[in-house]
């Protein structure tokens, strides 16, 4: 056997191992330094089903107050819970936020709404004093998992009702709805009809009640 002639081939293959080796610590590295780009949610247009979910009377007339929100939910921060992790630690997305925090985006939602379908709706802060005031506290606004492939939404306000310093009525409404994919995207596109299908039940109510 001529070792002068495997010596050479078997030393070549070496360095040729040990040069694929070198670029693909190279590839590895740009991936992991590259910076993971980050998304913002809204809750987009008003869809035309929206709009037509619930009918207002055209004497619907509100002052609507800013939605309270505890420390937890008053940021830009999109929540999720493990229920079969410890579902009483809410834990925030590293790379998916909201656009403002969610109080934020019903209080918008829920004056589009009204305004959409032919109500009124102005800030407590520009109201008169003869008109209804509408109160909500917002006490869940997060994704829950019950296992790594499967997720709701889920939203859970207080609607109170005063006129002047009288209560005049108070409810508690609750929202989950199943999300297409258990991620981030998934959830943000499903909470999206969670609080349309809220604030239909909140306008729903609210027209049973003797405002005048």
């Amino acid at each position: 056997m001529n070792h002068k002639q495997i010596y050479p081939s078997l030393s070549g293959v070496i360095r040729t191992y040990s040069l694929m080796l070198i670029a693909l610590a190279i590839v590895l590295t740009g991936c992991s330094s590259a910076p993971a780009q980050k998304q913002s949610y809204d809750f987009g247009p008003l869809s035309a089903s929206a709009s037509a979910s619930t009918a207002i009377t055209p004497t619907l007339a509100i002052s609507l107050a800013d939605i309270n929100a505890p420390a937890s939910l008053d940021s830009t921060a999109m929540l999720y819970r493990l229920q079969y992790d410890n579902a009483q630690q809410a834990r925030p997305y590293a790379q998916h936020r909201w656009s403002m925090p969610p109080a934020q985006l019903l209080t918008q939602r829920l004056k589009t709404r009204i305004a959409a379908a032919g109500g009124t709706v102005i800030a407590s802060r520009d109201a008169v004093s003869s008109l209804p005031v509408l109160q909500m506290d917002l006490d869940e606004f997060s994704q829950l998992f019950s296992s790594a492939s499967s997720s709701i939404a889920q939203i859970q306000i207080l609607a109170t009702v005063f006129k002047g310093r009288n209560l005049l009525a108070q409810r508690s409404f609750q929202q989950q709805v199943v999300t297409p994919t258990a991620d981030a995207p998934g959830g943000a596109k499903v909470m999206v009809t969670a609080s349309d299908a809220l604030i239909s039940d909140v306008i729903t109510w609210m027209q049973t009640l003797r405002l005048n």
